[in-house]
């Protein structure tokens, strides 16, 4: 069994971390490398593909000039169609995405390498094996039927409420900066960069005080479905 509070102790430390609150909306597209296929293509989607696409693959060729109603039935195509194949792409934001692979390679330490970790977190495109990919899958599926899944859900929400009420304290102050800072200078629009070097400097201590831990979130229901993605994927790349 996972220990909850080893989990627990990595978000921490990502928490410490000054520079890892909220700030952009990247995420991390996980591409199945030789994914299981439990619902062929439609014919629509076929000849979308064929007239709009990419030579290879299920991506529209933006080269092209492609009618917007062809456009938005594709996505609508292709994510029923992702849907109904698990294994062939998951997607999670950077938010959801650093606790979901930190929570994998902490259940699965023996399974996964400390560079596939690592590299994990990256745009690297580290390949992690079909033979992994299973025992992953495995391993996850036993811990959230053990309830072991959701104990580290209640143990993230725990700590990112702690985390949000903290925040909302350090950007009080924070505000409270700011305003001194439009009184002294008269320039409403200034920005910390822009703050007098003893102010600036208060700004980053302030600042370093929050705890990054508030932005990412943690849920059963997302491990359930890496789940599904790990099974039939044939391996995966993360990109």
């Amino acid at each position: 069994m996972v220990d909850v509070m080893v989990y627990a102790s990595c978000l921490w430390t990502r928490a410490s971390n000054k520079f890892l609150r909220k700030g952009s909306n990247m995420g991390m597209d996980v591409y199945g490398l030789n994914p299981k296929k439990r619902v062929e293509k439609s014919q629509e989607f076929k000849d979308i593909l064929s007239k709009y696409g990419e030579k290879v693959g299920m991506f529209l060729d933006w080269n092209k000039k492609i009618p917007k109603d062809v456009m938005h039935r594709y996505y609508d195509i292709k994510e029923q169609y992702e849907q109904d194949n698990p294994g062939i792409y998951f997607r999670n934001n950077v938010w959801w995405w650093r606790p979901l692979w930190d929570y994998v390679c902490v259940a699965c330490s023996d399974i996964v390498t400390e560079e596939d970790h690592r590299q994990g977190h990256s745009n690297s495109g580290r390949r992690i094996s079909k033979t992994k990919s299973k025992k992953i899958a495995a391993r996850l599926r036993k811990l959230v039927k053990d309830g072991t899944v959701k104990d580290a859900e209640i143990v993230n929400a725990e700590m990112r409420g702690e985390a949000i009420r903290h925040n909302t304290k350090v950007d009080a102050r924070l505000e409270q900066l700011r305003l001194d800072m439009i009184k002294m200078t008269g320039d409403k629009n200034i920005a910390p960069k822009d703050y007098p070097n003893k102010y600036r400097k208060q700004w980053a201590d302030i600042y370093g005080e929050s705890k990054g831990i508030a932005d990412y979130p943690f849920s059963e229901e997302n491990v359930i479905r890496f789940i599904s993605f790990c099974d039939d994927s044939g391996g995966f790349e993360i990109c």
